[in-house]
């Protein structure tokens, strides 16, 4: 399944960024919240939709804030 970037690439999120809450789809679609927990040099996969997120920049690519 993509991610929410569609691209099946995995959404940057800040470095000191530990945990991410990942809601599926921004509309009436989405899934209940999950936390995801991040490690330095992984990419932790959503168990809902199939998003992954990753530590990284912003720059050229999305980010989701920990909510």
């Amino acid at each position: 399944m993509n991610n929410a970037t569609g691209t099946g690439q995995a959404i940057k999120v800040s470095p000191d960024q530990a945990t991410v809450c990942c809601r599926g789809a921004s509309n009436a679609l989405g899934h209940p919240a999950v936390y995801l927990t991040l490690t330095q040099q992984s990419i932790v996969q959503c168990y809902y939709c199939g998003c992954k997120y990753t530590h990284g920049t912003s720059e050229g690519g999305h980010s989701k804030e920990a909510g």
